[in-house]
């Protein structure tokens, strides 16, 4: 489901997780380190007790099984309609075992995604397990966090994702929101993520997506009706300046200028 190619959906899902923004920095420096040796990890066991705490989180495989179990019974009414938009809005596409699959594609050890796991689970494991699964992380990695990626344009857009008010969000919801049941979305996101694959630079662009998921979330903007249109906005936004020398990305970039 994760994949460096599409990172926008890892930093959607990211900026309406709960710990999103702590998971966005843990893996932007599993990523700047590549395929660095950790040394070794917590014991087996600790790291399987934290796993199955985590085994029932929601995620989009699960919940279409759901709907599609309340569909065979006919159409729902009107509440249930909603109440079902509501959750596949809110409802990430993917999970933790999809962040570990892409992140040990690109050579992150155990260390590294422990480290993930722990960041992920925020308080929905044993404190004890979670300080014994992160310790060796925090033993072999510098306290001082690793370079933001440089793309014109992207440390402004950050800066701003933190000073947007509710009627600059409104405004970009909606203008993402006028393209609703079209393709035009993902055409347009397909097209700039060629162009970041063919340029080489899937991580620098993956670490930017991660940087605007950690805004996203601590800005406020990540919840609420409106927080996935956002969401969607703002990566595309992301895509469209981290590909601007090798793409034409205007039409990325129009949902996230409405809301200036």
């Amino acid at each position: 489901m994760y994949s460096l190619v599409s990172a926008s959906v890892l930093a959607c899902d990211l900026a309406r997780h709960p710990s999103g923004a702590a998971v966005a920095d843990v893996v932007d420096r599993v990523l700047a380190l590549g395929g660095t040796d950790l040394g070794t990890a917590a014991p087996v066991a600790v790291r399987a007790r934290v796993l199955a705490s985590l085994a029932g989180a929601p995620r989009m495989s699960r919940l279409m099984d759901g709907v599609t179990a309340t569909l065979a019974e006919g159409l729902p009414d009107s509440r249930t309609s909603q109440v079902l938009l509501a959750a596949l809005t809110e409802t990430p596409l993917g999970g933790l075992e999809d962040l570990h699959r892409m992140l040990a594609d690109e050579g992150a050890c155990q260390v590294a995604l422990d480290a993930v796991t722990v960041a992920w689970a925020g308080r929905e494991a044993d404190l004890h397990d979670l300080q014994l699964l992160r310790a060796p992380w925090a033993d072999a990695v510098d306290p001082v966090p690793p370079t933001p990626p440089e793309f014109d344009g992207l440390s402004e857009l950050l800066d701003e994702i933190a000073r947007r008010g509710p009627r600059q969000w409104q405004r970009t919801a909606d203008a993402h929101g006028a393209h609703r049941g079209t393709l035009a979305w993902s055409a347009a996101m397909h097209a700039a993520c060629r162009a970041a694959f063919e340029a080489d630079r899937l991580v620098a662009v993956a670490r930017a997506q991660l940087a605007a998921a950690r805004a996203l979330r601590l800005s406020g903007a990540s919840t609420g009706p409106e927080a996935h249109g956002i969401a969607m906005a703002v990566t595309a936004a992301v895509q469209a300046v981290c590909t601007s020398d090798v793409h034409d990305g205007r039409w990325l970039m129009s949902a996230w200028e409405a809301g200036s």
